[in-house]
């Protein structure tokens, strides 16, 4: 007799879109491959998967690379709010820093000023939620984040999504070329 075969888990998954009305936000550090450099990205796209802002980050003097993903947690933030998102769906590949940010009351870690700042920028929204996701849902992300590492670069995009992502978000947008 036949035996289902289990499925599997280990299997490349791909970014879902948000609800209708709904922004995610998919934010990454990255670490430059000497350790002595960070930085971060973050790519927001609304229902369809329509790019909507991009951004990465270089944060000189951090090392860390929990640090770079809470900074560039930080720095989407701020795009999200500078093109007035409401409704945000944050996911992030770094469960510590999901943790951080889902729990309640203060932080008082060495992160705690940061992840504070995170929660206040949080509850000004309409509505928000904070998931993790896996790196291989986070792909966007981390492009921007090595961008930034690489070239030492601080850059926000709007609405035209640029060269070093395009392959990424087109593959990921829903049923673009059903």
């Amino acid at each position: 007799q036949l035996k289902p075969r289990p499925e599997r888990t280990d299997l490349p998954q791909k970014w879902e879109a948000p609800v209708d009305g709904w922004v995610k936000i998919n934010s990454d550090g990255a670490v430059h491959k000497g350790g002595s450099k960070v930085g971060g990205g973050a790519v927001l796209r609304d229902h369809n998967g329509a790019f909507l802002a991009g951004v990465c980050h270089h944060f000189p003097h951090i090392v860390e690379p929990e640090t770079a993903g809470i900074l560039a947690c930080k720095r989407a933030l701020q795009v999200a709010e500078e093109i007035n998102v409401q409704n945000d769906h944050l996911e992030l590949d770094c469960l510590p820093v999901v943790q951080m940010i889902n729990q309640k009351g203060i932080n008082y870690s060495g992160a705690g000023p940061w992840i504070q700042e995170i929660k206040q920028m949080l509850a000004l929204k309409n509505d928000y939620k904070v998931t993790w996701v896996k790196r291989t849902d986070n792909v966007a992300a981390h492009k921007f984040a090595k961008v930034g590492v690489g070239d030492d670069l601080c850059q926000v995009w709007l609405g035209d999504t640029p060269d070093c992502v395009l392959d990424v978000i087109l593959d990921e947008i829903p049923n673009a070329f059903v």
